[in-house]
């Protein structure tokens, strides 16, 4: 069935969106979708990643592909690689005064790279290479749990209030409702047909919170796996061993599951003894972008370069599910479990367009160099399109989604993210040593939480004429926020506080021929 999530198409968008909010009363905010899709933290090779990720005015690795195609007229040499990653997310929540931990990996191939070098031909043009590389640009691994005692409200608070918005009949509720299945049409049918609402006595577009009691134990966990990747092809040229220009074209898919449960128990309940609210999203996409670059030799010892990237235009297409199970000693539930048919939907994301310039200092006699970038990210310049869809459920066409975007650019403001990095040379090793700063995009505090983040990497490597190795070690600590549900009383709810500690570690291996 062709639906949005929580009618999400036609609702208005409120204020005081929280970030990660599932339930809100004003509808889902598609900017947060964006956002998660488009933040990339440090990507690449274990060289790179090495150094912070700061290779606007670098060459000679599989990453410009995407970073800085100019940097591929560096080559001298073809080259077949391929650098595998292993994640760890170690994540620590506050909610209502209740401290509660959880932690999750994965590992995956995080580029692969094959660089087609070519001599020149007699003209200003020394060199060139060809590349072709995959790449994993944003990882979506998340998980937290959030356990508390709530004094002022419950989840079935949001569901009455949800419900009394809509002005919807409980004629209606039973029509949408196939009894066969325990399956409701929309969510508010799920509510209502799991108990946790009562129609009004002579108002049946009215309806009450069935269990009224408090406190309320609560306990949440949130599960995301995915992550964005990237296929480049990019073309970089030599001239004069000065001037380095380059070209890439980005294929871009995006996958993304998100597993959300919230549990409820009631000491003092007199309709329920609990319930658990599941929601299942499952969303995948596929876009394209391009890439220009170019460095520049001002000196022997000092490069500058400069690389912009365009946006994504991304077309995700997703499936959402949720279902209700009750538990009571009270009365004989005709079911204790009801859920809401798949909705599908469809929609188009613009992510932000990127630009990054920097230098690089050679240190002398080839002992390594220091390098610096300064990047553009512009998270204001967002974009969200709405699928139309016909009477068949078939897509007809995308329309601009005026508040969403409006949202956007209420919601979010363009970064310049700060990258460091610089390799000593012994030899064949190679020491390696970075940082990158991320300010805060968002345009006011929310939740009292500053979201700048820092990320800090070390590595080392051996190179060989035909051979080398490369290993890098990536840690970012970060804060985040999490709201169960939302209320009209702002007072009446709470967000869960997190601290996320992400690590990872990197390793390439490749051959030059």
């Amino acid at each position: 069935m062709k639906i949005t999530r929580f009618f999400l198409a036609t609702a208005l968008i409120m204020g005081g969106i929280k970030v990660q909010a599932q339930l809100s009363l004003g509808g889902h905010f598609y900017g947060e979708d964006a956002f998660r899709y488009t933040q990339s933290k440090v990507t690449g090779s274990a060289r790179m990643q090495g150094m912070g990720g700061s290779y606007a005015a670098l060459g000679a690795d599989a990453s410009n592909a995407f970073s800085n195609p100019a940097g591929l007229g560096f080559y001298n040499r073809s080259e077949l690689s391929i650098t595998p990653i292993f994640n760890s997310l170690n994540t620590s929540s506050q909610y209502i005064g209740s401290t509660s931990k959880s932690s999750t990996s994965n590992a995956n191939i995080g580029q692969l790279g094959l660089i087609l070098s070519n001599s020149g031909n007699g003209s200003r043009k020394k060199r060139s290479a060809f590349a072709i590389t995959y790449s994993k640009q944003v990882n979506l691994l998340s998980s937290f749990n959030y356990v508390g005692q709530n004094n002022k409200s419950s989840m079935g608070n949001y569901f009455t209030e949800k419900v009394n918005s809509l002005n919807v009949s409980a004629k209606d509720l039973d029509k949408e409702f196939d009894a066969n299945t325990a399956t409701a049409d929309y969510p508010e049918g799920m509510y209502y047909w799991s108990y946790m609402i009562d129609p009004v006595a002579g108002n049946d577009t009215k309806y009450l919170q069935a269990e009224k009691s408090l406190p309320v134990n609560q306990i949440g966990n949130n599960t995301s796996t995915g992550n964005q990747s990237q296929w480049n092809m990019a073309y970089g040229a030599n001239f004069d061993d000065k001037v380095y220009l380059g070209f890439s074209l980005g294929f871009v898919r995006m996958n993304y599951e998100n597993l959300n449960n919230h549990n409820e128990q009631f000491p003092k309940g007199t309709v329920f003894n609990g319930f658990d609210y599941n929601e299942n999203l499952t969303s995948r996409g596929g876009g394209m972008n391009v890439g220009l670059g170019a460095i520049v030799k001002v000196a022997d010892n000092i490069n500058l370069g400069v690389n912009v990237t365009s946006p994504t235009w991304l077309t995700i297409n997703e499936v959402y599910n949720s279902n209700i199970r009750i538990t009571t000693t009270f009365f004989k539930p005709d079911y204790t479990e009801v859920r809401t048919r798949e909705n599908e939907f469809s929609y188009k994301i613009t992510t932000p367009l990127k630009a990054s310039g920097g230098v690089t200092f050679f240190l002398p006699s080839k002992k390594g160099f220091i390098t610096a970038d300064a990047e553009y990210v512009g998270y204001s310049n967002m974009g969200i399109k709405y699928a139309n869809y016909d009477n068949n459920g078939y897509v007809t066409g995308y329309s601009t989604a005026a508040a969403q975007n409006t949202k956007i650019k209420n919601t979010y403001k363009d970064a310049v993210n700060i990258k460091v990095g610089g390799e000593y040379r012994i030899e064949n090793i190679r020491l390696r040593l970075g940082a990158k700063y991320m300010p805060d995009p968002y345009t006011k505090k929310i939740d009292n939480l500053d979201r700048s983040q820092m990320v800090f990497t070390g590595g080392v490597g051996y190179r060989s004429a035909k051979f080398f190795v490369d290993v890098a070690g990536v840690l970012n600590q970060f804060t985040s926020a999490y709201t169960p549900y939302e209320l009209a009383n702002t007072a009446n709810y709470a967000s869960a506080n997190i601290t996320n500690n992400h690590k990872s570690f990197v390793i390439s291996v490749g051959t030059f021929f």
